[in-house]
């Protein structure tokens, strides 16, 4: 919803830049054809018409220069201060997913440990005690879930 009103905010504001840009440039033309006929009665057709032509190219040589020109130190400071976030993010990223990554390890080699009977609690010496104990907790997890009962229940038969 915030998206949309957003969406049409920004149609909006284009819509009607678009509008005073097209009446600019009608204004520019009234305004040069009326700079014409006034420097066609001094000068003649053909010096006025050359006249306005040189005036409107310098003003469009001066657009350009100025559109493709080198950003100024200010845009060069954010450009540097955005890649600078986007790297510290993307190492964040990294850490978190080593993390991710060594705990996940840890679970596994427990859980591998846990069903060869290496570190299984007191009184489940064996891995059918293991496997006890495993489909115990990952029946207590699909009660308190939902979500990860659909998940749960079908290892739950391959198990049982």
């Amino acid at each position: 919803m915030r998206a949309e009103i957003e969406a049409r905010k920004v149609a909006r504001r284009v819509l009607w830049t678009s509008v005073a840009m097209l009446v600019g440039l009608l204004a520019l033309a009234m305004l040069s054809f009326a700079v014409f006929l006034a420097l066609a009665n001094a000068y003649g057709n053909l010096n006025a018409a050359l006249i306005v032509g040189g005036v409107l190219a310098v003003i469009a040589a001066a657009a350009l220069v100025y559109a493709i020109q080198a950003p100024g130190r200010t845009a060069q400071l954010e450009g540097e201060i955005l890649a600078r976030s986007i790297e510290d993010a993307r190492e964040n990223l990294r850490e978190d997913f080593e993390e991710l990554e060594d705990r996940f390890d840890k679970v596994t080699e427990g859980l591998a440990r846990f069903l060869k009977g290496d570190s299984a609690p007191q009184g489940l010496g064996t891995a059918s005690g293991n496997l006890a104990a495993i489909t115990m907790i990952l029946s207590a997890i699909s009660a308190l879930s939902p979500t990860l009962r659909k998940y749960i229940q079908p290892i739950l038969k391959i198990v049982s």
